[in-house]
């Protein structure tokens, strides 16, 4: 059962990662741009202006801090480990999407690389959280 629910955690945690990350700069562009969006192109333009890159890092650190609590939570024991498969899964599942397309718009290198440190570290600090509350739970249940 413990196996089962580590792997829910990380499936939660990927889908608040990167699908509701998605989900969230899709209307951010589409707020900003003022005007519906025609092409991945024009999406490309609104996302990688500087002000909306830093909207990106700060949606996307505070979603993972969110994705590795809600792992940790669900995984319930051993909390840091599906935590820590949650973060490389993501790294995976990010620049193997880059890379081959999958991901709508074109990030310039350095402001993924950005993302994916800030962002890792997020996720990972989430799920600490979680381990750290779960951990004193449990020294106040069995003293």
């Amino acid at each position: 059962m413990t196996l089962l629910r580590g792997l829910i955690g990380v499936l939660v945690a990927l889908a608040v990662t990167v699908g509701f990350v998605q989900f969230l700069e899709l209307m951010l562009a589409n707020a900003l741009a003022g005007h519906p969006l025609q092409s991945m192109a024009d999406y490309a333009v609104v996302l990688n202006t500087v002000p909306v890159m830093i909207a990106r890092v700060l949606i996307t650190t505070l979603l993972a801090i969110l994705g590795g609590y809600l792992c940790a939570k669900i995984a319930e024991h051993d909390e840091m480990r599906y935590t820590l498969i949650a973060a490389i899964f993501r790294v995976i599942a990010i620049v193997f999407g880059d890379v081959q397309g999958y991901i709508p718009a074109t990030t310039p290198a350095w402001m993924l690389g950005v993302i994916l440190v800030i962002s890792t570290l997020a996720l990972l600090a989430g799920g600490a959280v979680r381990a750290a509350a779960a951990s004193l739970e449990r020294r106040r249940q069995n003293p």
